[in-house]
């Protein structure tokens, strides 16, 4: 189709008539019908920019890319030119340009300079229907713009999505309708037998296979990379491999890689796009006729009263369901097959929660701190965020100094604000600046590190080497000095490529890493510091932690730590801290999925607490004894009348445990094996500090433990199947070829076994791998499952370390399959 063809160009007279007598006009059409790539081309033949740039934003980098370059291909022009585009590290425009397509966060940076935007005469906020936090914001931000220039105008383009809320939120502005007739698209719902990911991968093989002759290409939706991956392999070891020509496409993709979705798939191949919720609104892929829908996404959560994050898989909304529907649609009936029922299709909501009820807001306050806004619980957004979310941010920027009495900005928040990044990152390189110079350069490294994607690479199957690459940059003082080590490691390699092949690291990641502190540093010597380096690790240390205080822990039992807000943390197996204890941490963050982890881990002496603040030494002091007093005095006197708890319909009985005079839930393995069959392994009940026993045949497999520990084994392993009587006991030395083929032939099995050699005494084991670390290698039962995990991914980490280079490739792949068995306990 031409693009002057598409529904939304033909629609012209109708749309430019509304903007005529409308300061603000919503444009709503399906996705697909031309709204991002035709109203900005509407605007400038209609003279729009004689009168200043007509500005787009985009919510992601790879839309704003290839929408500039077909905008000026549709004018005959290249980019940087009339059309350009801007984003972090990339700016194509020159001051010729008139229409500029921009990420959201571009505008917001924009505006910190140039509040009423002077030098735009029209702003377009596209894909506005995603509800993100920054969408909210600059839609508040551009209603105090028009406000004060009665001549600036305001395009909000929506796909079909509950329209109306911006209509009123801008005084019953009009909605311009724009009219489809898309292609039919016949909706097929086949859930897979069971929740398992490797039942749903199955089916989508089988899927792709009935249909790979059919005429047109494949787009398939899925939660996260992980899962993208795993999809991946599966149809390239499928009966239809050499028909296929597969491209992935998510976040965390480089700029080529995710444009190589658009190019046309080689002669006699079906293109099968792999895919997160990217493919649902932001980018159009021609050619798409077979839709395969998991119905699930990844979203991320965030407790104010915690400072916690949740990266959780849930639910797609029946917006979202319709939204991947239309992808099969555009250019020729299309076929959608639902991985889930009907049923599960009608329970769902209408539309997604907007991301202002479920992030940290505590960025967007100290924009509003700096724009000269005291009162912050009375901003209009679109969707007020309540009064907790705002308690929260308000609550992090105190502990950063950042805020004075009125909400002003404080000196140091003033500081902060130069930096675009979260405020607790930036808050760590004033505190460089103003405290401890000497280590300015190595905390700018570090907050760089903190504010991007990880560049580690775990690929499937060559997990263990992944780890023993990325173990190279260790150095005492845990993750923020082993960040160092790598980063100069790395600007001092020749072949940046090679080297992120070498070790297992993502190369647009460690690019955008040398950006990010280049940029960083350019704002440091425009406040005229100078960069200096060299001070000591303690230095160093304290001087992150002060930006990351909420993050900072006391330990409060073998392996597990609290903070000032949050309990029973542990530290990630992706830390170098994994198999470390000291007695004090910080993180880079803490995060909560089936655990609570602390991720980008540090050591941290009782001393150094001082110096990051006296309040939070004394308070790591109370938590050391023990916790808040208030809250043992609150639990008295309440009485629990509950004796039972439900998972679906199934009960299980709560008992009590005269030990510590609490409650426990008496499980049965078969009966919660059953309940659970329902679930999702991301979306187990949550029970809080519940705990419960479990039980296999009259035999108790796990003793007193959290029952969301429970519920995951209860998921994850099977004694009606893996109870075994004995296990070999006897020590592996890794130096001898014989020990290390028999333990590796092994390990797996044995580790996913149950030990029943105890039910004479009536309970069962875990087995573990203990190692002593001088080369010898054994496995020893315990009845503590985290115990188990934990120790064994501790254990088969060393071995990885231990063991040669040229350790026979059925070995590797063997080691390898245990440790990704252990992997997916602690995976998000």
């Amino acid at each position: 189709m031409k693009p002057k063809d598409l529904p939304v160009y033909k629609q012209k007279d109708k749309i430019l008539e509304a903007l005529d007598q409308n300061q603000v006009i919503v444009v709503e059409s399906p996705t697909g019908s031309g709204k991002t790539t035709q109203l900005p081309l509407i605007l400038h033949e209609a003279g729009y920019t004689n009168y200043g740039v007509v500005g787009v934003t985009q919510p992601r980098r790879i839309a704003a890319v290839s929408v500039s370059e077909y905008i000026a291909d549709q004018l005959g022009t290249k980019v940087p030119g009339i059309v350009g585009y801007k984003m972090r590290f990339e700016d194509e425009t020159i001051f010729e340009t008139k229409l500029k397509i921009m990420t959201d966060g571009i505008l917001l940076q924009e505006m910190k300079t140039d509040p009423m935007l002077r030098k735009y005469s029209v702003m377009m906020v596209d894909e506005a229907h995603e509800r993100s936090l920054n969408i909210d914001f600059i839609l508040g931000l551009l209603k105090n713009v028009i406000a004060n220039r009665p001549e600036f105008k305001v395009i909000i383009s929506s796909a079909t999505l509950n329209t109306s809320v911006f209509s009123e939120y801008f005084d019953g502005c009009p909605i311009v309708r724009i009219e489809t007739h898309p292609y039919p698209v016949t909706v097929l719902y086949d859930p897979p037998a069971s929740d398992d990911p490797e039942e749903m991968i199955g089916k989508i093989v089988s899927i792709v296979e009935r249909n790979v002759q059919e005429k047109g290409d494949v787009l398939i939706f899925l939660q996260g990379e992980k899962m993208i991956k795993d999809t991946t392999a599966a149809l390239m070891s499928s009966a239809v491999k050499r028909k296929l020509h597969i491209q992935q496409l998510y976040g965390r993709l480089g700029k080529e890689e995710q444009e190589k979705v658009f190019l046309k798939a080689p002669l006699g191949k079906t293109k099968v796009v792999v895919s997160t919720n990217i493919a649902e609104t932001s980018v159009t892929i021609d050619g798409i006729t077979v839709v395969i829908d998991s119905g699930l996404s990844k979203q991320n959560f965030y407790n104010p009263s915690t400072f916690t994050s949740s990266l959780v898989e849930t639910q797609i909304s029946q917006a979202s369901a319709n939204q991947r529907r239309g992808r099969a649609g555009r250019t020729q009936p299309g076929m959608c097959f639902r991985l889930y029922d009907k049923d599960s299709f009608k329970q769902r909501p209408l539309y997604t929660r907007e991301e202002i009820y479920r992030t940290d807001l505590a960025e967007v306050v100290l924009r509003m701190a700096e724009i000269g806004i005291r009162d912050f619980y009375s901003f209009d957004f679109i969707n007020p965020p309540g009064r907790k979310g705002i308690i929260g941010a308000v609550e992090t920027l105190n502990l950063l100094d950042a805020l004075n009495d009125d909400n002003s900005l404080s000196t140091i928040g003033e500081m902060m604000v130069k930096f675009p990044l979260m405020p607790r990152h930036a808050r760590m390189i004033v505190e460089a600046i103003m405290v401890r110079p000497t280590v300015l350069r190595e905390v700018i490294i570090a907050a760089t590190f903190l504010s991007t994607n990880s560049p580690f690479l775990l690929p499937q199957g060559e997990e263990l080497e992944a780890r023993k690459a990325h173990h190279r940059f260790r150095r005492e003082g845990g993750d923020f000095t082993s960040y160092l080590n790598l980063f100069e490691k790395y600007q001092e390699s020749d072949r940046g490529e090679k080297f992120c092949e070498r070790n297992y690291l993502d190369f647009r990641t460690m690019n955008d890493l040398i950006n990010i502190e280049n940029q960083l540093e350019e704002i440091v010597s425009d406040m005229g510091v100078p960069i200096t380096d060299g001070g000591s690790v303690e230095d160093f240390l304290t001087t992150c932690a002060k930006g990351l205080i909420q993050f900072v822990c006391v330990r409060s039992g073998r392996g597990v730590y609290k903070s000032l807000t949050a309990e029973k943390i542990i530290i990630h197996p992706g830390s170098v801290m994994f198999r470390e204890n000291p007695r004090y941490i910080v993180a880079g963050e803490i995060v909560k999925t089936s655990r609570t982890y602390a991720r980008s881990v540090s050591p941290l002496e009782k001393n150094w607490i001082y110096k990051i603040s006296p309040d939070l030494a004394d308070n790591m002091v109370i938590q050391e004894r023990g916790g808040s007093k208030a809250r043992k005095e609150l639990s008295k006197g309440k009485r629990d009348t509950t004796w039972e708890i439900n998972i679906g319909s199934t009960v299980f009985k709560l008992v009590p445990d005269k030990s510590k005079n609490k409650k426990v839930a008496m499980m049965d393995w078969e009966k919660l094996h059953k309940a659970l069959k329902p679930y999702p392994p991301d979306q187990l009940p949550d029970y809080g500090q519940l705990k419960g026993r479990l039980f296999y045949k009259g035999t108790e497999l796990m003793t007193v433990t959290r029952i969301s520990t429970i519920l995951k084994a209860a998921k994850m392993i099977n004694p009606a199947k893996d109870i075994i009587n004995s296990f070999p006991r006897k020590n592996y030395r890794i130096d001898n070829n014989q020990h290390l083929e028999e333990l590796s032939n092994q390990i797996t099995d044995i580790l996913k076994a149950v030990d029943g050699g105890k039910r004479k005494k009536k309970t069962l084991g875990f087995l573990t791998l203990m190692t002593d670390g001088q080369g010898t290698y054994w496995f020893k039962s315990g009845r503590q499952l985290n115990a188990a995990l934990n120790e064994s991914l501790a254990s088969l980490e060393l071995l990885a370390d231990e063991v040669s280079e040229e350790t026979d490739e059925v070995i590797w792949k063997r080691i390898n399959k245990a440790y990704r068995w252990l992997d997916q306990w602690f995976m998000e």
